[in-house]
């Protein structure tokens, strides 16, 4: 009985430091801003192929990604399009790191058919006849950051924010989509045609572009524009092998992969 129960225990022992060696090898968890997805999903197969490790992630507006880790839905590691998200978080002790990450910069599109011109871009954003798409702000960075842009506009010419304000149709980042595998924005200017222009980071023009014949886009003037840094930060259970992948996006290579899809 004294065997039977030894070898027991030492079977029920090796269960254990099996399970935990399983639970150790998990697939690092992240959370990321919907703009990185293109550039993200690459980085995320070229890891994979160098090192078998599978990453997962699951994109939305970095708000409601916050919203989700305060409530308890913990990643390895939340890549935001606002540095702020990662520093809030880290202050209330949820993430153990927070830096900078990347950076991006506004730009609009236009349906085809609009001419865009540099000097013309404010005077196009405020036509009463062309209705202008926007994220949305508080949930989505891109949000925060056009608003931010509308009161640079009004600088420039008084009574811009309350006119952009009034007209702006806040079209995406309500919600995380996690079925969702593509960027919102060429069904705006087909499909649905639910908007004319849109405001967006510039990397989402450059691949709406490829998607929609005929779409332009156009930096915002210097004057009105509004740099996105984004953050990056890893949780308090982050495993080991989610930091080897952080390393890796934050390594030459890693880097390379993002300045391809026109991030800084």
């Amino acid at each position: 009985m004294i065997e039977h129960g030894r070898t027991w225990k030492l079977g029920a022992l090796g269960l254990l430091l099996l399970m935990g060696a399983m639970v150790a090898r998990a697939e690092p968890r992240v959370f990321a801003a919907g703009s990185l997805r293109l550039a993200l999903d690459d980085a995320v197969a070229v890891y994979a192929e160098r090192t078998g490790v599978k990453v997962s992630a699951v994109y939305g507006p970095s708000g409601k990604l916050r919203q989700m880790m305060e409530g308890g839905d913990m990643p390895d590691l939340f890549l935001s399009a606002s540095i702020d998200h990662t520093a809030a978080l880290q202050r209330a002790g949820v993430l153990r790191t927070s830096e900078p990450f990347t950076r991006n910069h506004l730009c609009m599109m236009a349906a085809p058919g609009i001419r865009l011109e540099e000097g013309n871009l404010l005077d196009v954003m405020l036509d009463p006849k062309l209705r202008l798409g926007t994220a949305t702000p508080k949930v989505d960075p891109a949000g925060d950051y056009t608003w931010e842009m509308f009161r640079n506009a009004d600088k420039i010419r008084p009574g811009a924010y309350v006119a952009l304000d009034a007209k702006a149709l806040q079209l995406t980042g309500k919600d995380v989509t996690k079925d969702d595998k593509s960027l919102p924005y060429p069904a705006l200017f087909q499909d649905e045609r639910k908007t004319d222009l849109f405001v967006s980071y510039c990397t989402n023009a450059v691949a709406t572009a490829r998607a929609v014949p005929g779409l332009t886009w156009m930096l915002l003037p210097e004057d009105i524009d509004v740099a996105a840094v984004y953050g990056a930060g890893l949780s308090a259970k982050a495993s080991p092998e989610s930091e080897a992948f952080f390393r890796f996006l934050m390594s030459p290579d890693g880097r390379k992969i993002f300045e391809r899809y026109g991030f800084q």
